[in-house]
């Protein structure tokens, strides 16, 4: 993958609320499409499946990583990017429709819409 398409893969990847079955059933994102924007601008979708697994697409693009939520913490790991993990605070359910600005624990600031 070109390196100009992962960095807004992560970015918007770091994104999404949803839940494990490790802290009790929050299905709402499971199975939706999330919308994700990056403040660069670059937008991707991200696809979140009840095994834990994420995938996020870009254009053509594809990437395939794991998420999981702790502590109101909802959580992606990327092992095309080294392993990196990037956790997006998540106390609420999303609506589908509206569309929410949320920081991760590494600054990325993005725009999420649930479909």
């Amino acid at each position: 993958m070109d390196r100009k398409f992962i960095l807004p893969l992560l970015l918007v990847a770091g994104l999404a609320g949803c839940v494990t079955p490790r802290e009790g059933p929050r299905w709402e994102f499971v199975g939706r499409p999330l919308r994700v924007q990056a403040a660069s601008g670059g937008v991707s979708t991200l696809f979140l499946r009840p095994d834990g697994t994420v995938e996020a697409r870009f254009g053509e693009n594809r990437l395939a990583g794991t998420w999981d939520f702790r502590g109101g913490n909802l959580c992606y790991t990327w092992p095309s990017a080294n392993n990196l993990r990037e956790c997006w605070t998540h106390t609420a359910p999303f609506v589908p429709g509206r569309t929410e600005t949320i920081r991760s624990d590494r600054g990325n600031v993005v725009r999420v819409t649930m479909e």
